[in-house]
């Protein structure tokens, strides 16, 4: 297959900035990940009516909405009560502060900092990685759209565990974590009309807020606490049987 390209990748949804299908890449063992599975994207609360057709028209037929309990009471999903979708909520980060905050908080520079909150994450959460996986692990599973508020930090957790699932190359996840910027960016420039994107580009947006950075420390620190994406799921009860549902309806 050829390498994907932007228009690929990217989906034109109104009224969100960073909707992506993680097909099209290609894994270690020379096999691809499939289009129209996995969609990875930001609040899906601002949708238009149209884009929640453009969603449903894609084949969405799941959605895991990863963000806190106060944003569903004040921005809910329009597709929660949706006779189209099944609507699941998976509140990754949780609502009560998480452990060691102030160590985490004292780390200088910003891109580790966001990685170590989500090591955090990862470290404190893991019956909520147990839920999320086992969903896509279940025989209608799949396709799905897994979003967060920005779509880049419990979002950009969930698409680098599926890519590793799938056997994708490490760099190859880190790009694709960072890839939010290209997009997210878009919105950056909405709320600040002021901000010549001439002189703050989207690598600079990526500088500051997802940088490749952040998902190189929560990988080194899976692989070094738990043996790696599979090894940190197995150890939250995800089975060798689902993990091979995962891969094997992700790749072809």
């Amino acid at each position: 297959m050829t390498k994907p390209t932007e228009q690929s990748r990217v989906l034109d949804v109104e009224g969100a900035y960073n909707v992506r299908d993680i097909g099209g890449y290609e894994t270690c063992d020379g096999r691809t990940t499939r289009w129209g599975k996995y969609v990875r994207a930001d609040t899906l609360a601002n949708l238009t009516p149209g884009g929640v057709e453009t969603l449903i028209d894609y084949g969405v037929r799941n959605i895991i909405d990863l963000r806190r309990s106060s944003d569903l009471q004040f921005r809910p999903s329009p597709f929660i009560g949706s006779e189209d979708v099944t609507y699941y909520h998976q509140n990754m980060a949780g609502d009560v502060p998480l452990q060691n905050r102030e160590a985490v908080d004292s780390v200088d520079d910003t891109a580790e900092r966001r990685g170590r909150v989500y090591c955090s994450i990862l470290d404190q959460r893991k019956h909520i990685l147990h839920q999320i996986f086992s969903i896509l692990a279940g025989s209608d599973g799949l396709p799905v759209l897994v979003h967060c508020n920005a779509g880049k930090d419990r979002a950009g957790i969930s698409a680098a565990f599926v890519l590793s699932i799938c056997g994708v190359p490490r760099e190859t996840i880190i790009e694709d974590y960072g890839l939010t910027a290209k997009y997210l960016v878009r919105r950056y420039y909405q709320l600040n009309p002021d901000v010549s994107p001439d002189e703050y580009t989207w690598q600079h947006y990526q500088r500051d807020v997802c940088h490749p950075i952040s998902m190189s420390v929560t990988l080194d620190h899976l692989d070094a606490n738990y043996g790696g994406v599979q090894g940190y799921l197995r150890e939250t009860g995800i089975t060798d049987e689902q993990l091979t549902a995962i891969r094997e309806a992700m790749i072809e």
